[in-house]
């Protein structure tokens, strides 16, 4: 029996449950909203129309597709820093910069759930292509393990492909996995070559299918140069030090959402370096799509970033993250709370359990939607702890100047070099300070750091793995056993040569096999 009530699909138009289920209402009204905006996106691009174009990025949903997130990215970014390629032969000498070699092999992990392997070598040639260029064009970044996690993100954005459903399949990976394919001849896997040059203004290749893969070097380029510049110069300093101040955000953020959990969880007693891979690759080395029609939970996040031009928001999506998990994260934390001695090593162990646990697309999409809706003001105790360059202090609402960015680069390389040897001179008259605090103070290799910390977590992971083989239908894990393991590792590799971090994974994940 037909319903007596209708659904207004639009204007003009209603239709009855005897027409049309709910679900397909809902489907049809969801697939409609999603054509408008396109055409609203579309619009917008077409007109210039930046505050337009900024809050589109900012609704549920982001840019929708890489055929508008692309031009839309390159739009709002040029609007806050008009840099054109030109601009980089300015900017650089282009003499080799001193971290190429880490970026090749941190390149050769890259891509690795891309299965046609043309497709991969030409993504991978793109993204060091890329990275490259930057750091020639501004040899003052001191590169970071994870920038090019970020960069991929951008090549698969602005990737086109002529094959239809190929872009939305390679779209599918922005994870590292192991290879041992290289750049040094730009090569497809079956010899043929990558058509490009360092000043080409595109590259393209061919795959197996005769399908064309391109990508406008120049656009690429100058996308990743201003997030880079807006963005991220906190993290390409020679320490971590400005790092570690923005992740301090993330308590502060947690305690005005919910002071409750902040006092119980004890936030206020530990450094936030569990959230630091996330925060230094927006959540680029963590996510990825689960399945071929899952949501980009990854671009969407860097639709909010450059929408809402703020590097706030990979700290309060994470604060959400804590906030939306926090009643495991409790219960964790009670189980386990005997089985330790500080509460430094429980935090951070029931964290990290937590994480690797996962979180649904569905999860995603809330946390999306709360840092949507959050507000991204600082804490007011923010300028206490962050650099006055940093860039989440300085004005980028825009347009600004090229040459004020690289000031406040100057200014804050100088000012970090200023605080490092401040507190190498306080520690020679302290007592011995843990190393991985020197690692942060930036005393040892930059390039060390980053591997470390990631080391770290994929101990974790396979201690974990075997902690629920041992333990199958028990929910209390001894986690005090991972740390007296991690402990006894005494930073594995950081006296040895820098040969030693070709794959440090590699050698780490060798604990505990038979």
């Amino acid at each position: 029996m037909a319903s007596s009530y209708s659904v207004r699909v639009n204007d003009h138009e209603f239709l009855s449950e005897s027409v049309m289920d709910e679900k397909s209402v809902v489907y049809f009204r969801h697939s409609e909203r999603l054509s408008k905006k396109s055409h609203d996106l579309t619009c917008a691009l077409a007109d210039g129309d930046f505050g337009a174009l900024a809050a589109l990025g900012r609704d549920a949903d982001g840019f929708l597709k890489h055929e508008l997130r692309g031009p839309a990215w390159l739009a709002l970014l040029k609007s806050r820093l008009p840099f054109d390629a030109a601009s980089s032969s300015k900017a650089g000498s282009g003499e080799p910069h001193r971290d190429e070699h880490q970026v090749s092999l941190d390149v050769k992990r890259s891509f690795g759930d891309i299965k046609d392997d043309n497709a991969k070598a030409f993504l991978r040639h793109a993204l060091e292509h890329t990275i490259v260029r930057v750091l020639r064009a501004f040899p003052q970044l001191s590169y970071y393990q994870g920038y090019h996690d970020v960069c991929a993100v951008f090549v698969l954005v602005f990737v086109h492909a002529s094959a239809p459903g190929l872009e939305h399949n390679l779209s599918a990976s922005t994870s590292s996995t192991a290879s041992a394919e290289g750049l040094d001849a730009p090569h497809d896997s079956d010899g043929s070559e990558i058509s490009e040059s360092l000043s080409a203004s595109s590259i393209s290749t061919k795959l197996a299918d005769d399908s064309l893969l391109l990508v406008d070097n120049e656009q690429l380029f100058e996308a990743v140069v201003i997030f880079t510049l807006l963005y991220l110069r906190d993290f390409m300093m020679n320490s971590l030090t400005f790092t570690i101040d923005q992740l301090a955000l993330i308590p502060l953020i947690v305690k005005q959402k919910d002071s409750h959990f902040y006092r119980t969880f004890q936030l206020d007693k530990i450094d936030a370096f569990f959230a630091l891979s996330s925060i230094l690759t927006l959540f680029s080395h963590d996510l990825r799509p689960q399945s071929d029609d899952a949501p980009s939970i990854v671009f969407q996040v860097f639709d909010l970033v450059i929408s809402a031009n703020s590097m706030m928001v990979p700290l309060v999506a994470y604060s959400n993250l804590l906030l939306a998990k926090k009643d495991d994260l409790l219960l964790r934390y009670k189980e386990n709370i005997d089985n330790f001695d500080n509460s430094t090593d429980l935090i951070h162990g029931v964290i990290q359990q937590e994480m690797i646990a996962g979180s649904s697309v569905q999860l995603w999409n809330d946390i999306l939607d709360a840092s949507r809706n959050s507000s991204l003001d600082l804490p007011k105790e923010s300028k206490k702890i962050l650099n006055k360059y940093s860039v989440l202090l300085t004005d980028s609402r825009g347009p600004v100047p090229l040459e004020d960015v690289l000031t406040w680069l100057s200014r804050e390389i100088c000012l970090n070099e200023s605080v490092g040897s401040r507190n190498a001179r306080l520690d020679n008259k302290k007592s011995p300070v843990p190393k991985w605090r020197l690692l942060a103070q930036g005393r040892g290799s930059t390039l060390v750091k980053f591997s470390l910390f990631i080391g770290v977590a994929a101990i974790l992971l396979k201690l974990y793995i075997q902690s629920l083989e041992g333990h199958q239908g028990h929910r209390r894990i001894e986690l005090r056993a991972y740390f007296d393991q991690l402990r006894s590792l005494r930073f594995l590799g950081l006296n040895q040569p820098q040969r030693v971090w070709l794959d440090p994974l590699k050698t780490l994940l060798k604990i505990g096999r038979s």
